[in-house]
């Protein structure tokens, strides 16, 4: 496939870190309510895909309070996981008998010595400056073979995409002001859910993305739900 330039991305709000170490204690049950109870089944969704893959490690970079670790810990007993972020309160919250690490994406990929299986990115990439140059840097995690698995927002197709503009731009930064982080601390920054939105609008469709997988070096790129969705699921595997 011919090569094409990868333009989408969003600039890291200040004080990003801190506010998923303020989210920590909220996270699941907001994420549950402001996907109108879809998020178990997009785990659930990712869980059954990493099980066809026959893992024998897997790690779970920006894995917050390890809902989708605990997870694949239940129906992938025996194999190697551990979970990577930047916020010590989301790591505070994964269970005690799954390993983790304090780090960015980037810093971990640089230096972590152990290859992987699966390398899972969950509502990842929507927040890094260069989505291509993470992906860049995480292949050198993967063993070859090794599989990335990338599941994020997107604005779905068809009659869809008018309530979900409405829900995501409109309404949920509105809601969540007024109701999910009224106690987000003035001066702050960017409240959360203003914060979900705007990061969102770099991604849109995400058209660029199976590019940035060809672009470095992945092959095997595959999308596992429709662009109706809400959200899209894809893997690449480095050869």
């Amino acid at each position: 496939m011919a090569s094409r330039d990868i333009t989408f991305g969003t600039k890291e709000a200040p004080g990003l870190k801190e506010t998923f170490d303020w989210m920590a204690d909220r996270y699941l049950a907001q994420t549950e309510l402001v996907s109108r109870g879809h998020y178990r089944e997009w785990m659930d969704h990712v869980a059954r895909l990493v099980m066809r893959f026959r893992p024998e490690s897997v790690v779970d970079v920006g894995c917050g309070p390890g809902f989708l670790l605990s997870r694949l810990q239940r129906v992938l007993p025996g194999v190697t996981l551990l979970g990577v972020d930047y916020a010590p309160r989301m790591l505070a919250k994964v269970d005690a008998s799954i390993p983790t690490e304090l780090a960015d994406l980037e810093e971990w990929a640089q230096h972590a010595g152990a290859h992987y299986d699966v390398i899972l990115l969950t509502f990842v990439l929507r927040d890094q400056p260069d989505p291509s140059k993470a992906l860049r840097a995480l292949r050198q995690r993967l063993k070859p073979g090794g599989r990335v698995v990338v599941l994020e927002t997107q604005t779905p197709a068809g009659w869809r995409q008018l309530g979900f503009d409405l829900y995501f731009h409109e309404w949920l930064p509105r809601w969540g002001q007024w109701a999910l982080t009224k106690d987000w601390p003035s001066g702050g920054g960017m409240a959360p859910y203003s914060w979900l939105s705007h990061s969102h609008r770099a991604w849109m469709t995400a058209h660029p993305l199976p590019d940035a997988f060809y672009n470095n070096d992945y092959v095997d790129v595959k999308r596992h739900r429709p662009n109706t969705d809400v959200v899209m699921l894809w893997s690449a595997r480095r050869p």
